[in-house]
């Protein structure tokens, strides 16, 4: 299958992608939309227009400093390595999309510097709908749990919802694998060892049920800053996001529910499960409170989101009521 782009998005993978085996770093996230604001404040029409500029073009022209100049002419020299690196994926079966293909995920938008420029994919991506949803929780839980968990994906694959999954081991894989044994759709957003995981999910990819989706280098090995970002991810594809279990302070689940809480990327959803301190503390703060009974109700999940919700769409929770552990505040940009 070939790749086919345009040219604004050769241009984020050369400057910002993890695509390329080098030791000249990519630009950042940061880094590369401080770019796109400077294109766009001197009328330049889009980031293309870097490849081939020298350093006083980049400069004096578009108005960046010094050391951001001298990062893209170095990125710049390793055009031909990104053409072969793309080469090595169509071989694999993988696809690339960016921010500036009609492909890509419209829901990402609303991460805002925190949406990934780049994308690498195998699958359909049009599984990605505008009712997706995401279950996540403890990488340990009981047959209770579990059971909850269930009856989750059964109402999301009666309801036809594309389930969202970073495929953690835990919960989230249980959640995973039971939509597609179910024949539910599934698109799967990962960190690391995409190319280990279109090989392990073959048959679902195949049959149109599976799209793996990963903004790091398809070969990237585990990195804990990387995980982070695909629980990001993982929210901002999502309409909403079902907390199976989570206790305070305990992990990566945690934060990035705090996270969400905080910059409403999703409506957070949380079972009533009291044995975990921290899904009463999220309905403290404000997520949706889901039972039993409603998972075994004929409601939907806006329905259930609908008698639920005690609080209006535009309140916020108290952060200085948070501890320090529960939130490190930053800006949002």
């Amino acid at each position: 299958m070939k790749i086919y782009l345009n040219l604004n998005s050769f241009s984020a993978i050369l400057y910002c992608s993890t695509l390329i085996p080098t030791s000249i770093p990519p630009l950042t996230y940061d880094e590369w939309y401080e770019v796109e604001k400077k294109i766009e404040e001197h009328n330049l029409n889009d980031v293309s227009r870097l490849m081939g500029m020298n350093e006083m073009t980049l400069t004096n022209v578009v108005g960046l400093d010094a050391y951001l100049s001298l990062k893209i002419i170095a990125r710049a020299t390793l055009m031909a390595e990104m053409f072969y690196a793309l080469y090595r994926l169509e071989q694999e079966g993988i696809q690339v999309t960016t921010k500036y293909e009609d492909n890509y995920p419209k829901s990402l938008l609303k991460l805002k510097k925190r949406m990934p420029p780049v994308l690498f994919y195998a699958g359909d991506l049009s599984l990605i709908k505008e009712d997706n949803v995401s279950i996540v929780g403890p990488q340990t839980s009981s047959k209770k749990l579990k059971r909850m968990v269930k009856m989750a994906v059964s109402k999301l694959a009666r309801e036809r919802r594309t389930l969202i999954s970073g495929d953690i081991k835990g919960v989230d894989q249980y959640a995973l694998k039971q939509m597609l044994s179910s024949g539910g759709n599934v698109v799967g957003v990962l960190s690391d060892h995409l190319i280990d995981k279109i090989k392990e999910y073959k048959r679902y990819i195949s049959k149109g049920k599976l799209c793996l989706i990963s903004a790091i280098d398809p070969y990237a090995f585990f990195d804990v800053t990387n995980a982070l970002d695909r629980n990001i991810y993982v929210c901002g594809l999502s309409s909403c996001q079902i907390i199976a279990a989570v206790l305070i302070n305990s992990g990566a689940v945690w934060f990035t529910a705090i996270q969400n809480l905080h910059y409403n990327w999703t409506r957070q959803l949380v079972m009533e499960v009291p044995e975990y301190n921290g899904n009463l503390r999220l309905e403290e703060m404000g997520a949706i409170p889901i039972s039993r009974d409603d998972l075994q109700s004929p409601l939907s999940i806006d329905e259930i989101i609908e008698k639920n919700n005690v609080y209006g769409e535009d309140e916020q929770p108290q952060i200085d009521q948070m501890s320090i552990f529960e939130f490190i505040g930053e800006k949002n940009g």
